[in-house]
């Protein structure tokens, strides 16, 4: 993997993670017809098709399932974590934190060979 791909997969992984993020800011109308004519709804729909095409490209180019669902799982994780305690308020207790370190450390040691 170069620099290049590292990039790509990490914008994918932020399409998805930001659509994920105007799913809940939709979700917070008080109305489920609301939330379905929102345009966070729409916004979320057309980051989770740029981030298929990412990584159908991927997919194509001869990543291996297992090295791309990692790397995803980690960025994701981040982007989202980072996301809930900034942006909506939410906090994470020390045995979350610590669980999300441990997690960390193995998507490194996946990716290290």
């Amino acid at each position: 993997m170069n620099l290049f791909h590292l990039v790509l997969i990490i914008m994918a992984v932020i399409a998805l993670a930001v659509g994920d993020v105007f799913l809940k800011k939709a979700a917070l109308d008080d109305s489920l017809w609301q939330v379905f004519k929102s345009p966070w709804l729409m916004g979320a729909m057309l980051l989770y098709l740029y981030q298929i095409l990412f990584v159908t490209y991927f997919f194509h180019i001869g990543w291996q399932l297992s090295i791309i669902g990692t790397l995803q799982t980690a960025f994701y994780a981040l982007i989202v974590i980072l996301a809930g305690i900034f942006y909506f308020g939410e906090t994470l207790t020390p045995v979350q934190i610590a669980g999300i370190v441990v997690t960390l450390c193995g998507v490194v040691l996946i990716n290290a060979s």
